[in-house]
């Protein structure tokens, strides 16, 4: 019998498997596997499993070198960068993705950050709820959105959600992305230009990419150094763009005025120990741009389907393949 393991990082305690059942059929072992760190854990459920379905399990060469079953890894998700494509590659293990589920949620939740951070709803909010103050003026700075330049990086699905919805408080819109579709950017008015124009003139930046080994932390020193505005800095997409040292030294010298963060570089973050909270100015949401009912059941049918087409043979349906080995 196929086995199928589920290997999860984000766990719950609502978490059922019976969606995968029905999709992927009744001859297959269903297991559960909630990941929490341990590289030994992690081989020892997945070693005998013919498919992996995961979210950010991270399937590193070390993992995928000692599941010599495994002949597909699943992912619930659009970004796949906690897989080692190159090892999968090499142990001869498919992979694949999910192509898209859940862009309005993440561009809805792009939208809130800018708003909350602009608007400094966090700290209005502490005034009044804990030191019972109604005062309209507390705090300056405020600015009207339509006098405001949004920098998008990224401009694929996500990145023109996001500029459609703001393009309807009036913002001025800019874009880096070097596979930009042109004619998308033209028909939502949006600026196509380089990094450094971006950072020269955005009173808002908001990251829409995916994560690779040659973009790790590329918001670095030198790039908050060139960050003429003081702009709210916005992170929807993956923490890892972001080295979270230096965005610490850019807050604390004001070379950005605040930050909307959904992401931290660790799936898993110690939030005990993590100076970026109690900042009256970063807002931070546990990694839930993407979710809402109708994401989550779009994101389980699409990775579960994805499983059953591909022990069916049928291949060109899978949505999406990364890596297709010959198995």
């Amino acid at each position: 019998m196929t086995r199928v393991v589920v290997a999860e990082v984000s766990t719950s305690p609502l978490r059922t498997l019976d969606l995968e059942r029905e999709i992927i059929g009744p001859d297959v072992d269903l297991e559960y596997y909630a990941h929490h760190g341990s590289d030994e854990d992690l081989i020892n459920a997945c070693r005998d499993a013919d498919v992996i379905l995961t979210d950010y399990a991270p399937l590193s060469r070390l993992v995928l070198e000692q599941l010599k079953r495994c002949r597909l890894i699943s992912v619930a998700a659009t970004g796949y960068n906690s897989i080692d494509i190159e090892a999968a590659r090499d142990a001869n293990i498919s992979v694949c993705a999910i192509d898209e589920y859940c862009t309005d949620e993440v561009a809805d939740h792009t939208m809130l950050l800018i708003l909350a951070t602009c608007r400094r709803l966090t700290e209005y909010h502490e005034q009044v709820q804990n030191q019972h103050q109604w005062q309209f003026d507390s705090l300056t700075g405020l600015r009207r959105l339509r006098d405001m330049t949004l920098g998008l990086i990224g401009f694929g699905r996500i990145g023109q959600a996001v500029a459609h919805r703001a393009q309807g408080f009036g913002m001025s819109i800019i874009a880096h992305d070097p596979f930009a579709d042109k004619t998308a950017a033209a028909e939502l008015k949006v600026s196509l230009c380089d990094l450094q124009e971006l950072y020269a003139k955005s009173d808002i930046i908001s990251l829409h990419c995916g994560l690779n080994r040659d973009n790790k932390n590329f918001l670095h020193s030198k790039a908050f150094e060139q960050m003429c505005n003081k702009p709210i800095l916005i992170n929807c997409a993956r923490g890892g763009l972001i080295d979270e040292a230096a965005l610490e030294k850019a807050l604390d010298d004001g070379q950005i005025s605040a930050a909307g963060l959904d992401v931290l570089d660790s799936e898993s973050p110690q939030l005990g120990s993590s100076t970026l909270l109690g900042r009256h100015n970063v807002l931070l949401t546990p990694h839930v741009a993407f979710y809402s009912d109708a994401s989550m059941l779009e994101n389980r049918r699409i990775s579960a389907s994805n499983i059953r087409k591909f022990l069916h043979g049928d291949h060109e349906t899978v949505r999406k393949y990364i890596h297709r080995a010959n198995n």
